[in-house]
């Protein structure tokens, strides 16, 4: 690859890079800048489990549609059922 000096006109070139800290040294910045990531992991978990727990177990409407869907003997629709059976076909085909 050729350089061409005309064309590095107005770009910056880097600094003198800053001595690098220690291994211990970054270890320590890190530690005071970040809590401990398992304890967020635990953290979150825990929210989850409380917006888990205020959620209704059941969604008595949703239960009900599905009855609804189960009894009705059109459903899925001929017209819904081909365009899973084509797509079946077509990833039989694409996955050979």
């Amino acid at each position: 690859m050729k350089i061409q000096p005309h064309k590095l006109e107005g770009v910056q070139l880097p600094s003198k890079a800053k001595p690098k800290a220690s291994a211990a040294a970054a270890a320590a910045a890190v530690a005071e800048d970040q809590t401990d990531p398992l304890q967020l992991k635990i953290g979150r978990n825990e929210i989850t489990k409380q917006a888990l727990k205020n959620e209704p177990a059941v969604r008595p409407e949703v239960v009900e549609r599905a009855k609804k869907l189960a009894a009705d003997p059109n459903y899925p629709s001929p017209d819904i059922l081909a365009k899973i059976a084509e797509r079946f076909i077509s990833d039989a085909k694409n996955s050979k």
